[in-house]
């Protein structure tokens, strides 16, 4: 029985995403690329921003609503917008996200399979591995924590049984993810932390990097940053969730940070991490946001050490408490935004050209007829001459020229030895093409 997958938001739903498409194909289900061809498709839906969900009500409504293919769809909207959607929808199966935990056995009651043959479609080169979810935090524009909940972390056990599997697989890579990734192990006792789970992934011989998406200011001390500095296996690019470079909007946003603090935080990376990637997400037009306010912001990302910025407009939430103060034209915040683009794609291109002529480690992430894709360890997309067999495996990389603000053009001047494909107990290993969903993703 073959299945279809897609997904909109942040890299936990992605992570989400992944981790049924291995269950499932454990279980004897088989991924395909061809939505037409599925028996059923699974979407992750997100409602962190009002575009975010309407986008998603105008995608089920022009692609799947016009297919044959059943549908279960999760996720945040579904936990928003669960009667409206039934209504809607009435031949569709619709879990929220606390209902989710469970989605994989529901699937297998749903549409019953009796194929033992184990499949693996190498959905991607890179595993995002999901250790903590939900957020304790009441940000006065956010409306997660009323969908997700509050913190929950995963036992570090369980975390490195799950990514000595991955490894098993052939993934050199685990992006660990979070909905507030940095309070990972608060929740737990004895209470644990995110670096003692990092020092534990370490161990696992085959795992080459170890990235981590967007870390909360909030939780970041210099004494973290100083010992993550000695993990070899860490990736060097840092994605922060700063949202302002403005005091009066952070305390607006009832985000208990200042900028102060966030560029002690880029001057600690800067220091331990040279020539790290340092991004974060910037959101633009919140209520109240005059220039002056605007201006600050525009000048802590322009003349502060961050090389990248996902860019969000203000969206007011139903429910948070920036939905009731005074929003700002749209005019004005798209202006803003626009200007901040630009600053976004000069900081961008800057910063690739600073490894022009050197060599950087990677993985092999696309094979192609007429070339090949390396994710560099600082997070650079590089494209090569064709370099096929060893997809997921660990590169060496000349950066020969900047193409643009995402993307480099280079060479491959270490490969790694190849080694024989990994085998399932059952006697085989079954590959379909992976599919790229990615284009509903906002984070880098």
């Amino acid at each position: 029985m073959k299945f279809y997958v897609d997904y909109f938001g942040c890299r936990s739903n992605q992570a989400e995403i992944q981790e049924w498409i291995l269950e499932l194909e454990n279980a004897g289900y088989m991924l395909t690329s061809a939505v037409e061809e599925a028996d059923f498709g699974i979407l992750n839906t997100c409602s962190v921003t009002e575009k975010a969900e309407k986008d998603i009500f105008r995608y089920i409504n022009k692609v799947y609503h016009k297919a044959d293919t059943r549908w279960v769809i999760t996720g945040c909207t579904v936990s928003k917008e669960k009667a409206r959607l039934r209504e809607r929808y009435k031949n569709y199966c619709f879990f929220d996200n606390k209902e989710k935990e469970n989605l994989v056995e529901s699937i297998k009651e749903l549409f019953p399979v009796e194929d033992n043959i184990v499949y693996h479609s190498a959905f991607r080169s890179r595993i995002f591995l999901k250790v903590q979810d939900g957020c304790n935090f009441r940000c006065s524009f956010c409306i997660v924590p009323s969908l997700r909940g509050k913190s929950r972390s995963l036992p570090i056990a369980e975390i490195v049984k799950k990514a000595r599997h991955y490894s098993a697989l052939g993934y050199k890579e685990v992006v660990l993810t979070g909905i507030n990734l940095s309070s990972y192990g608060y929740d737990i006792f004895p209470r644990e932390n995110l670096l003692n789970l990092i020092k534990e992934l370490k161990k696992i011989k085959a795992l080459e990097f170890i990235r981590l998406s967007s870390l909360d200011p909030r939780y970041i001390r210099y004494s973290f940053i100083k010992e993550l500095s000695l993990i070899k296996k860490i990736a060097d690019s840092f994605h922060f969730s700063f949202q302002s470079g403005s005091d009066h909007v952070l305390k607006r946003m009832k985000r208990g940070s200042k900028t102060l603090d966030y560029k002690k935080i880029l001057d600690h990376f800067h220091r331990f991490f040279p020539e790290a990637n340092f991004g974060a997400d910037i959101l633009v037009g919140f209520p109240g946001e005059t220039e002056k306010e605007y201006l600050q912001t525009f000048e802590f990302v322009k003349q502060g050490k961050l090389n990248y910025m996902h860019l969000f407009p203000f969206s007011p939430r139903r429910g948070t408490k920036a939905e009731l103060m005074e929003q700002l034209p749209v005019p004005v915040v798209r202006d803003r935004l626009k200007k901040l683009k630009e600053v976004n794609k000069e900081k961008r291109i800057e910063y690739r050209e600073r490894f022009i002529g050197k060599a950087l480690w990677g993985i092999l992430i696309e094979e192609k007829d007429n070339y090949s894709m390396v994710i560099t360890k600082n997070f650079l997309s590089v494209r090569v001459p064709p370099t096929m067999g060893f997809k997921r495996r660990k590169v060496k990389v000349k950066i020969l020229r900047v193409i643009n603000e995402n993307l480099c053009e280079g060479e491959v001047i270490k490969q790694p030895v190849r080694r024989s494909r990994v085998r399932a107990a059952s006697g085989g290993v079954r590959r379909t093409q992976p599919i790229s969903p990615g284009s509903h993703i906002p984070n880098q």
